[in-house]
C-alpha cells in the first residue's frame, strides 16, 4: 500500500513541474510575444547573434519547444529565413538547460530554492488579481515558477522512499549506454520536456538511483526526445518550416553521435572530470546538460552554412516523378 501511494505521489510531483513549467513558459510567451517578432528579426542578422538571441529567449521562456514552435512559425511566413532560425535554435538548445541548472542547486543548503519558489508563487498569486494584462501575466509566470519547485519538493520526498529498493535500483541502473539513450529519446518524446526529464534526473541522482555516467546518455537521448514535438508543429507547414524543424533534431542527432561513442569510450575519466570540477551529482548532471549543447554548438556553428545546405538537399519540394505504367495486352489465338 505504502509503495502505490508514494507511487501516485512520484506521478502527481512530475504533473505539477511539468504543468508548472507549461504555466510559466505560457505566460512569458504572451508577455513577451508581441516583442518577440522585433527581437527575432533585429539580433539575427548573423549567426553569432541568432545563437545569443535563442539562448537569451529561451532562458526566459524556459522552453525551447516553444521557441522553436514560434521559430516555425516565424519561417512559415516569412519573417525569418531558414538559415537564420538555425542559428536560434542552436542558442535555444543552450538556454533550455537554465531551469535544469536552478534545479540542481535545490540540494545545497545555502540555497534553498524550493522556499524561494514558494515566495515567488505566493507573489505571483497576488499579481493575478490585479486587472493590468501585463501584472496578471508576470503573475502567471511567477505562479509557474512556484509550481514547478513544489513538484520537485514532491518527487524529491517521494523518490526517496524507494533508494532503498533493489528492483527500482537495478530498474535505473542500466549499465547498456545505448539502452540508456534509447530511454531517453523515448521518455522525453512522451513528456515533452527535456527540462523536466533532465531535473527528474537529478532528484533521481541524488537519491542514489541514478549514477552521472547513465545521466550522460539519458541526457544525449533527451535532447533528440524533445525535438518530436517541433516536427510534428511544423508539418503541413512551408518548406523552409519544414527544414527548421528537421534541422532541430538534426543538430541534436549529430551531436549524440559525435559525443557517444568518446563517452562510450572514456565515460569514467570524464565522471572523474565533472566530479572534480561541478562537486555533487546534482551540478555535474546540470553541468553535463548544459555543456552538451555549448560543445555541440560550438563544433557545427562554423559549418552553418553548408549544414544547412544539407538540410535543404534532404527537405525538398521535388515531388518523385509517377511512374507511367504499360499493359501488355495478349492477343487471343
Amino acid at each position: 500500500m505504502y509503495v502505490f501511494r508514494y507511487i501516485l505521489m512520484t506521478l502527481g510531483g512530475i504533473t505539477f513541474f511539468i504543468l508548472g513549467l507549461k504555466f510559466m513558459s505560457g505566460n512569458m510567451e504572451k508577455l513577451t510575444g508581441k516583442n518577440m517578432q522585433k527581437v527575432l528579426g533585429t539580433f539575427t542578422k548573423n549567426k553569432y547573434a541568432g545563437v545569443l538571441t535563442g539562448a537569451i529567449s529561451t532562458a526566459l521562456i524556459q522552453s525551447s519547444i516553444a521557441t522553436n514552435v514560434i521559430l516555425v512559425g516565424f519561417v512559415s511566413s516569412g519573417i525569418l529565413s531558414f538559415y537564420s532560425a538555425s542559428a536560434v535554435i542552436m542558442g535555444a538548445n543552450i538556454g533550455t538547460t537554465i531551469t535544469a541548472q536552478l534545479v540542481s542547486l535545490s540540494g545545497s543548503s545555502a540555497f534553498d530554492i524550493t522556499a524561494l519558489g514558494s515566495l515567488i508563487a505566493f507573489i505571483g498569486l497576488i499579481l493575478s488579481f490585479f486587472k493590468n494584462e501585463k501584472l496578471n501575466l508576470t503573475g502567471g509566470v511567477f505562479a509557474g515558477f512556484g509550481m514547478l519547485f513544489f513538484g520537485l519538493n514532491v518527487i524529491s520526498d517521494s523518490v526517496a522512499y524507494f533508494k532503498n529498493f533493489e528492483a527500482f535500483r537495478s530498474f535505473f541502473l542500466v549499465k547498456n549506454h545505448f539502452i540508456l539513450l534509447i530511454n531517453g529519446i523515448v521518455v522525453t518524446a512522451i513528456i515533452q520536456s527535456s527540462s523536466a526529464v533532465t531535473s527528474v534526473m537529478i532528484i533521481l541522482a541524488s537519491n542514489g538511483l541514478l549514477s552521472f555516467e547513465s545521466s550522460m546518455f539519458l541526457i544525449l537521448g533527451s535532447n533528440i526526445g524533445t525535438c518530436v514535438c517541433v516536427l510534428f508543429a511544423a508539418s503541413g507547414k512551408s518548406i523552409e518550416a519544414r527544414r527548421s524543424a528537421f534541422f532541430n533534431i538534426f543538430f541534436n542527432i549529430v551531436g549524440a553521435v559525435i559525443l557517444f561513442f568518446p563517452l562510450s569510450i572514456f565515460s569514467s575519466q570524464v565522471s572523474s572530470a565533472f566530479a572534480t570540477f561541478s562537486g555533487g551529482i546534482e551540478r555535474q548532471i546540470a553541468n553535463f546538460h548544459t555543456l552538451f549543447n555549448v560543445v555541440v554548438t560550438i563544433i557545427l556553428l562554423p559549418a552553418l552554412k553548408p549544414v544547412t545546405n544539407l538540410c535543404s538537399l534532404i527537405i525538398n519540394d521535388k515531388k518523385p516523378s509517377k511512374r507511367v505504367g504499360y499493359r501488355l495486352k495478349v492477343s487471343k489465338t
